[in-house]
């Protein structure tokens, strides 16, 4: 896994590619929670970019599906609890997500606060049910709150993958660019949100969001 972190102009970009779909393992989730532990410290914005042509594919296939079960709700909690983080995170939160975005990518993206995709060609959504899973509360709950009420039973209940401006209308993306815009349309907004003032920034978000907070949570 490539991890590039950076604060420039008071903007921290995460720049994570392990070639592939960009799976979160332990480590992965370990270098976010760093790298937003220093930007909380040394920036006004932070901005998750997956790289060229993906974003992330969910959970790390080779622990889910290791049989390992204590691993696994491990892992599963840890991811949680990021999600939970990025949620609530005191600062502007931006997604550049190029590539596919799929379970914990799509609640990633959820958890953001602007999410620029691209607009054809790439898929985002919400696969649990067609493999046999239900989501957990921090997923559940965070759909309810961020996706749009008429594309919830598209998006939970027939697992429907969007694309483009469609994504945008779900609720999964705010912005459908073409592919060599994403990220400089995201660094775009992050050049303006860092100039929130940022106690008022932060209290505003937890005012707004505390009681999906504590569902999440549950």
């Amino acid at each position: 896994m490539a991890f590039d972190f950076k604060i420039e102009n008071d903007i921290a970009l995460i720049t994570f590619d392990d070639g592939k779909v960009n799976a979160v393992g332990f480590n992965l989730i370990e270098q976010f929670n760093k790298a937003l532990d220093e930007a909380e410290q040394h920036a006004n914005a932070v901005v998750f970019h997956g790289g060229e042509g993906k974003f992330c594919g969910g959970f790390d296939l080779s622990v889910m599906k290791s049989g390992d079960e204590e691993k696994q709700n491990k892992l599963v909690q840890a991811g949680a609890d990021l999600i939970v983080r990025l949620y609530g995170y005191p600062l502007p939160v931006i997604v550049a997500a190029e590539g596919h975005s799929i379970a914990l990518g799509a609640i990633m993206l959820m958890a953001a606060d602007l999410r620029i995709g691209k607009d054809g060609g790439t898929k985002y959504g919400l696969n649990e049910t067609a493999i046999g899973m239900v989501l957990p509360p921090f997923g559940m709950e965070l759909a309810k709150a961020r996706l749009s009420l008429t594309s919830q039973t598209e998006a939970l209940l027939f697992s429907r993958i969007f694309e483009g401006k469609e994504a945008v209308k779900a609720g999964f993306l705010d912005a459908a660019v073409p592919q060599d815009q994403v990220l400089r349309t995201a660094m775009g907004y992050a050049e303006k949100l860092k100039m929130l003032p940022r106690a008022a920034f932060a209290e505003s978000k937890i005012q707004l969001r505390k009681a999906t907070i504590e569902k999440m949570k549950g």
